[in-house]
């Protein structure tokens, strides 16, 4: 009776295994690796987008005033804000940005130093230059991470899956099927305004917008067939003149 009540025991454990593998992921699981794939694709450092918080009073209040002692009152947040930049992680999307945005947090860092002297000596010309420069080098700072144009954007995040993930691994269907949304998101850039304070380059950078998009063109129909080496030069071709758009607005 005894090895019955064994094997039984053995089977519903055996069945209670393979139930259990048969189980589909957790839910939490995928909407987490989603959140993930998320914050990968989209331009924004949010330690940089707190840090307006402190700016914001800083620079509207504190400097038209010449307010010393609000200055002051405001430093020790300046310099958990600086810390807290400086320490923060690029999305992925942004890993091209890093030298810039590496050159940036250097002349943060610098400004806090001298916002942290001048407080030390009460230098109200100190002050006054430092958070100047302290503003500036924000805004800088905001320009490197922030898109100038949400249409380049949308194209960016298509093209970083390309050269970043299908690419390396040679995955010629996923490469297919992107390189059809990137020429889609071609398309809208191709016919986007340019921006207001860059109206005197509007023809430039429309022509070479339409590089761009030939070459985009040119992509799909290399990953159309079925030879890895042609569509890899093409992503290439497409991933450099992308630079060439974007270097337009340094």
């Amino acid at each position: 009776m005894t090895g019955r009540i064994s094997w039984v025991t053995a089977l519903a454990g055996v069945m209670i295994w393979s139930w259990a593998a048969a189980e589909p992921p957790c839910p939490s699981h995928d909407t987490e690796a989603s959140k993930a794939e998320a914050a990968e694709l989209k331009a924004e450092v949010p330690a940089l987008t707190a840090f307006h918080e402190v700016i914001f009073p800083l620079w509207h209040e504190a400097w038209p005033e010449k307010d010393t002692a609000q200055m002051k009152e405001l430093l020790p947040r300046v310099r958990e804000h600086v810390k807290a930049v400086s320490e923060a992680e690029l999305p992925g999307i942004l890993r091209d940005k890093k030298p810039a945005w590496d050159e940036g947090l250097g002349r943060l860092q610098a400004d806090l130093a001298a916002y942290e002297t001048a407080a030390a000596a009460d230098d109200q010309a100190g002050l006054m230059d430092a958070v100047e420069s302290l503003h500036t080098d924000f805004e800088k700072q905001v320009r490197v991470v922030r898109p100038v144009m949400k249409e380049l954007d949308a194209y960016h995040v298509e093209l970083y899956k390309i050269y970043h993930r299908y690419l390396p691994a040679k995955d010629l269907a996923s490469l297919r099927e992107a390189s059809v949304a990137l020429s889609d998101r071609c398309g809208v850039l191709s016919e986007a305004p340019s921006p207001d304070w860059f109206a005197d380059k509007a023809d430039t950078l429309a022509a070479e917008v339409g590089v761009l998009c030939e070459r985009t063109r040119a992509l799909r129909a290399a990953s159309a067939g079925e030879e890895w080496e042609p569509a890899a030069a093409a992503v290439e071709a497409v991933h450099d003149q992308y630079r060439r758009v974007e270097a337009l607005f340094d």
